[in-house]
């Protein structure tokens, strides 16, 4: 029942209405004989009852059904892209209205509904498929959001689609999430509405050239000889002769260098060049060539960290040879690192000898730091062989907490660096050694030393022929087990042979707290700058030395010199989205608060202040977040309250612009593919079209629509009416035959 009317209130009312008819039939049939009284009383009261009847309103809720056909939807693609060839000599757009004209001629055969509707950046309205599609000039593609509001369409005027067909190049300048992906397939899946696609465009790999670059930041020091370096990559075009620029960040040239290029075939090189005075932004550019299609890969950002204070370096040796009199020689002359070195020549004999003195100063004991605030001081710490006599207990923990919470770099420069067990230094070497030694050996830099941007970058790369004419090294050990989070970027290679079970780690790097710890296993590199066959392919001990020393430094969290760390998770990001950068303090007490400076690409700055964050090892920890709401360049810095404070941190962040239609005008058949499969579609070629709709075009059962829930009311009948109506005429038949009016 569905009463307009508490039923509170109505029940009441019908029992009254009942009591007032019974009592006025009563007393309307006075003087007749009670039989007949009784069978009006009762004729009476069953009429009003069926009128209270309407009052209580039965009935039913039922949903109102209605049968339609399933229509069809073709999305055309009318993005700048398709403009182009589709391998043969039609346009991509051209081809695609074809196929949507075929389409709707097989709707109609079959007797079933079918619309097009063009998209670029959104649906379009409906077009005939007697109309000419306008032409493609949309500048954006979104295949996604054109699916999802083709099914909302639908939804909105009560239409089960049979399916939806796509038909495009799959091109997309909108970055898509697996996540959106998910959704829409989650949506097309549980309406049983499948998504076909057809990829329009040539096969195969499209004409590109290619300017690769695997590094987004490069650190240096002032002045300092720097490598850029890039790659180039041929696809599908014939000889070429490009010619890459370098360029600074007022748009002036720095460099430029031309290559032959045969088809199918790629290089890699650098540009050899002087680091700037301050940290900046350059670009790497070569022109679009005759027929690419992929002219948005055809230029790339570096940024260059310039670090303007000294690497402090402190070298230790208990074994002077030839390797550590080079060594100690070669970075006191390098202009942007301080070195305080000390050697000990027996057990009551040391000097020490530091960057800008000629003579050494003799003493008696051993100079070395004590505490973690005097190991604080130095960047890097450089130890030779036999070191023993300079570690106590309590200079191996010190030095242990100044690379684990300060952030310190330590380098073990000619392999096993004590004779004997040293327990307090293993955690911070690299490997565990075996007892075996190996032969004479070649040094060879790994694919994870390119990776990691020591080769490739600020030196030779490891496919370089330099590697295999330098001099052979000696005295490396076996090596038992490579301790996590270490990574090999060179390995020993045996002279002799020995194939690839004989080769060895050479050159290992290990991240431990938020410092770096680095090995060198062999001896016997002075030999790469004093044999003259050596000198001839280069200044290579100079440059091996100092790059490793320098790149060392970097990997660390606290860069050579400075008291804060910046980090960020990535150099590039989207416009946006929050980022969130992470400082931390090495410096003497007491530790300042810092600010985050944050310079915009158009130069306005605003400070953010970062929020102290808890960290188990005590180290003073910030945490700021900003969001860079514009693409192009932009800068971080921290400021520092102190006075006479070492250089500050900065970090260059890039916001590149978003993708344009003609940054990429190949065909994405993975994507159609993808999409297809998520929902339950198929992917074809143009040439599969024709059948594919004879297979999906067909007449099928239409699809029955039900609307929202209405109440169906039982008394709206005509027996019910009918009864009342003969109710009440009885009674009236009867009150005429007994003379009453």
């Amino acid at each position: 029942m569905n009463p307009p009317f508490p039923t509170l209130v109505l029940f009441p009312l019908a029992v009254l209405a009942l009591a007032i008819a019974a009592g006025g039939a009563w007393r309307g049939s006075g003087g007749l004989p009670t039989g007949i009284r009784g069978l009006m009383l009762g004729l009476r009261l069953l009429a009003v009852a069926a009128a209270l009847l309407i009052l209580f309103n039965p009935g039913q809720w039922v949903r109102p059904a209605e049968e339609r056909m399933r229509p069809w939807v073709v999305l055309l693609d009318a993005s700048g892209s398709m403009a182009r060839s589709d391998g043969g000599d039609s346009s991509r757009a051209a081809t695609a209205a074809a196929l949507a004209r075929e389409a709707a001629a097989q709707a109609r055969s079959a007797g079933i509904p079918l619309r097009i509707q063009p998209f670029a950046g959104g649906l379009a309205a409906e077009i005939s498929a007697a109309d000419t599609p306008a032409a493609p000039v949309g500048t954006t593609t979104r295949i996604l959001p054109a699916v999802s509001q083709a099914l909302e369409e639908a939804s909105a005027a009560g239409d089960s689609l049979a399916g939806v067909i796509v038909l495009s190049d799959g091109r997309q300048t909108l970055h898509q999430s697996q996540a959106e992906l998910d959704a829409l397939a989650l949506r097309a899946r549980s309406r049983n509405i499948p998504v076909h696609t057809v990829v329009i465009g040539p096969e195969g790999p499209p004409p590109d050239l290619a300017l690769l670059q695997s590094r987004a930041a490069l650190t240096a020091f002032p002045g300092q000889p720097l490598r850029v370096p890039f790659a180039l990559q041929s696809i599908g075009l014939g000889p070429l002769r490009p010619t890459v620029t370098l360029i600074d960040e007022d748009g002036g040239e720095i460099a430029s260098l031309t290559f032959e290029l045969a088809p199918g075939a790629s290089l890699a090189a650098a540009f050899e060049v002087t680091a700037p005075a301050a940290s900046t932004r350059w670009r790497i550019i070569t022109p679009v060539v005759d027929g690419e299609v992929r002219p948005g890969n055809n230029h790339a950002a570096v940024n260059i960290r310039v670090l303007s204070s000294k690497t402090r370096v402190f070298l230790a040796e208990g074994a002077p040879y030839w390797d550590s009199k080079f060594l100690a020689q070669l970075l006191r002359q390098q202009p942007h690192m301080d070195v305080h070195s000390v050697h000990r020549l027996s057990d009551q004999r040391y000097f020490r000898i530091d960057s800008g003195d000629d003579d050494a100063a003799e003493t008696d004991h051993a100079v070395f730091p004590e505490t973690l605030d005097e190991f604080s001081r130095y960047d890097l710490i450089v130890f030779g062989k036999n070191v023993d006599p300079f570690l106590s207990d309590e200079r191996a923990e010190a030095l242990r907490a100044y690379v684990r919470d300060r952030g310190g770099a330590v380098l073990f420069a000619r392999g096993k660096p004590a004779t004997a067990a040293l327990p307090a230094l293993e955690p911070l070497e690299p490997v565990v050694w075996a007892a075996a030694s190996a032969a004479d050996f070649r040094f060879a830099p790994t694919r994870d030393g390119e990776a990691a941007g020591l080769f490739g970058e600020a030196l030779p790369p490891p496919d370089a022929s330099l590697w295999a004419s330098l001099p052979t090294l000696k005295d490396g050990r076996q090596i038992a087990l490579v301790k996590p989070f270490t990574r090999v970027l060179a390995e020993g290679v045996p002279d002799a042979g020995g194939g690839q079970s004989g080769r060895f780690p050479a050159l290992l790097v290990r991240r431990y707290g938020q410092g770096v710890t680095g090995l060198v296993n062999g001896d016997g590199l002075w030999k790469w700058d004093f044999f003259p066959e050596a000198r001839e392919l280069g200044n290579c001990y100079e440059d091996f030395w100092t790059q490793l020393i320098q790149w060392m430094a970097s990997y660390s969290e606290f860069l050579p010199g400075q008291d804060f760390s910046l980090r960020l998770p990535a150099t590039r990001g989207e416009a946006d989205v929050a980022l969130t950068a992470n400082l931390s303090y090495r410096g003497p007490a007491p530790v300042p608060q810092p600010m985050l400076v944050v310079t915009a690409p158009d130069g306005d700055e605003r400070e953010i202040s970062p929020a102290a964050v808890p960290d188990p090892s005590g180290r003073p920890l910030w945490r700021a977040s900003f969001t860079p709401d514009r693409p192009g360049a932009w800068k971080l810095r921290v400021a520092d309250p102190r006075p006479s404070a070492p250089p500050p941190p900065e970090w260059l962040f890039t916001v590149p612009l978003p993708p344009a239609e003609d940054d990429d005008l190949s065909p994405d058949p993975q994507f159609m593919e993808i999409l297809a499969e998520v929902t339950g579609g198929q992917s074809v070629t143009p040439e599969g079209f024709s059948p594919f709709l004879r297979d999906h075009l067909t007449r099928q059962p239409p699809a029955t629509r039900e609307s929202g829930a209405v109440w169906e009311a039982s008394w709206m009948r005509a027996p019910l009416a009918l009864l009342i109506a003969c109710l009440l005429s009885s009674e009236w038949f009867l009150r005429r035959r007994q003379g009453l009016a």
